[in-house]
């Protein structure tokens, strides 16, 4: 026969054991519901999810792109700050020198700088615009750059770029784009296929989308990804288009986010 002192003990054991059961499953339970739905866990960069949703649909990457933009000053500036202005970004890019264009525009309301430059396999565009407004005035500055043929460098131009609008405590409005190409004709089914394996590799759903013989264009969130806009009264951070060209005969894919920013 068991003592009191030992069936006492066996139920304490009992009663602990359930609980540890219990508590497994409610982890269980909040696990499943991170990775499936991108509740909690940890989000990752835009630029990180391009170059993954890229490499998911198998395509020959041939661009990938980031536009920046912001307003940095509420005054109007003279030409030789906006001049000064053009520098000091010059100096976070550091193109190649012999490649520097710079046009100048000014009037009695406008000083405008505007950069096309490279260095390697990148380009960039820049402009640098004061206009005078009734209070006073105000001036932006937008800068472009175009990779060809990878995304390897992506990150690290994201944060060269956001170090210049850091030191004028602004934060940019950015945009980030990969552009990758098929040979031949990709089929309706096929191009679906390819924006539904874009999708599932950031866990992101369908907000709304645009099917037709021509172009297959869908706009997405994921809850993975660290940022997003309002669209329609709706959450996306990602656009996904495909369309063909008869012109040389390939398919293009486009992924952007939160929109593509290129013309597609």
């Amino acid at each position: 026969m068991f003592s009191a002192k030992h069936v006492i003990r066996r139920g304490i054991m009992r009663n602990r054991y359930i609980t540890l059961v219990f508590i497994t499953f409610l982890l269980i339970v909040v696990i499943v519901a991170n990775n499936g739905f991108g509740l909690g866990g940890k989000k990752v960069s835009v630029e990180d999810s391009l170059i993954k949703s890229i490499e998911s649909t198998k395509a020959q990457v041939i661009e990938s792109t980031l536009s920046t933009w912001s307003k940095i000053d509420d005054s109007f500036m003279t030409a030789q700050q906006v001049e000064q202005e053009m520098k000091a970004i010059i100096g976070i890019i550091n193109p190649e020198k012999s490649t520097i264009n710079i046009v100048k525009e000014q009037d009695e309301d406008t000083n405008k700088q505007t950069l096309h430059a490279s260095a390697g396999n990148r380009n960039y565009s820049v402009a640098v615009e004061s206009v005078r407004t009734d209070k006073g005035g105000e001036t932006y500055v937008i800068i472009d750059v175009s990779i060809d043929n990878s995304t390897a460098e992506l990150v690290a131009e994201k944060k060269s770029l956001e170090s210049y609008f850091a030191a004028k405590n602004v934060k940019p409005k950015i945009s980030s784009c990969v552009i990758g190409i098929y040979d031949g004709k990709l089929t309706e089914s096929e191009m679906r296929t390819k924006i539904a394996d874009a999708m599932n590799s950031v866990k992101a759903k369908e907000v709304e989308g645009l099917a037709s013989e021509d172009l297959n264009s869908i706009s997405a969130f994921s809850g993975n990804i660290n940022s997003f806009v309002i669209s329609n009264n709706k959450k996306v951070n990602m656009q996904i288009a495909m369309r063909y060209s008869s012109y040389d005969g390939k398919t293009y894919i486009w992924i952007g986010s939160p929109l593509i920013h290129v013309e597609y």
